[in-house]
């Protein structure tokens, strides 16, 4: 069978991609095989994930289009595991094929199974689900298809709802009260781990962060499954609710009706803290800059923003470096991914607001 497209390089990798491709955003699906180039960034980080983070055996590309990502993997991150790259469309079986083959890739099968089907007959170490839009309706049969260890990735596109754009349609989806907020993109995060949670929780299993963030147009999460009704506990233990009000910008965590979402840490430190991005690579510089700031980011909900503190006191915005170290003078503080010009700390908002009127002085 003929294919049409173009071989283009990602990070070291050559990818035979369809003629009609996204290159910024969410994208629309147009024709049988969906490309994305702006998620270069995305499978970027599971290179570096399976380089230094996570060691399974048997591995799921489960929605894998072009297999762009597992093939990246395979390819950027050798080791002793196989990965099945899925995708149901059979024309994405052909462009899977021939970029295994293009890439010599000699650890990877490639398979057009449903999903949801192929997962009641074979468990996996690793999942991967990138769905267009909601992960939702393929969590309940990911979840089943873990190991007792396993790691469970999922990107999310639908941020709109989830950061309270479409409340409604977050309540539908997630069963859970989303609201537009300076931190929204942490909140909608929080959101979609803490349903994962509780859908874990249902089959006796719990559920801990190795990695999740926002990026561009998408949330990102790798989670660690754990077996047990124990770990299910432990993980609804660090549930909960918030509140924010916008005419003080204070943020009451564990009360008030946004959730419920995930109240504990977004990453595992320790984990991540010898992963570094490797040669080779698409957006190199960018995949340091993060690493860096997740390393120093502070488990704090919720970041707050220099633009949303200077309109509430009728200031201009401090240099960086003068809040940042006025704020050190006072608790912990620290950058934040979500935002270049957000930051945490862990003093209460009356003393965020005394230390930013001190860095404008």
């Amino acid at each position: 069978m003929s294919l049409e497209g173009t071989i283009i390089k990602e990070g070291s990798t050559r990818l035979l991609v369809p003629p009609l491709i996204s290159e910024r955003g969410p994208g629309r699906v147009e024709g049988k095989v969906f490309f994305n180039r702006q998620m270069a960034f995305n499978r970027d980080v599971a290179v570096v994930m399976f380089r230094s983070v996570i060691q399974p055996r048997k591995c799921l590309d489960a929605m894998a289009a072009t297999g762009a990502r597992g093939v990246r993997i395979c390819t950027e991150a050798p080791g002793e595991y196989r990965f099945l790259i899925n995708d149901r469309e059979p024309l994405a079986g052909e462009y899977i094929r021939e970029n295994v083959r293009l890439n010599s890739i000699g650890n990877a099968e490639v398979g057009t199974a449903d999903l949801r089907c192929l997962l009641t007959r074979e468990v996996f170490d690793y999942i991967d689900l990138d769905p267009f839009g909601t992960p939702i309706p393929f969590l309940p049969a990911a979840l089943q298809g873990m190991t007792r260890k396993g790691v469970l990735a999922v990107t999310a596109t639908d941020t709109a709802s989830l950061c309270g754009t479409h409340p409604g349609k977050c309540r539908r989806r997630y069963l859970a009260n989303s609201q537009r907020s300076p931190f929204m993109h942490e909140s909608g995060l929080r959101i979609l781990i803490g349903t994962i949670v509780r859908m874990a929780a249902q089959e006796d299993r719990g559920i801990s962060p190795l990695l999740c963030y926002y990026a561009d147009h998408y949330f990102r999460l790798f989670l660690r499954v754990r077996e047990g009704a124990a770990a299910a506990d432990v993980a609804l233990a660090q549930m909960g609710m918030m509140a924010y009000d916008r005419a003080t910008g204070e943020r009451r965590v564990g009360e008030g009706s946004m959730g419920p979402m995930w109240l504990g840490p977004l990453l595992d430190h320790g984990a991540l803290a010898e992963a570094a991005a490797p040669e080779g690579l698409a957006c190199p510089d960018r995949v340091e800059r993060y690493l860096e700031l997740w390393r120093e980011e502070l488990d704090v909900p919720f970041y707050y923003e220099t633009d949303e503190l200077a309109a509430m006191l009728g200031l201009s915005p401090p240099g960086r470096a003068e809040l940042l170290r006025a704020l050190g003078d006072k608790g912990r503080v620290s950058r934040t991914t979500f935002s270049l010009t957000g930051f945490r700390t862990d003093r209460p908002l009356e003393e965020v607001l005394e230390a930013f009127r001190s860095a404008c002085q």
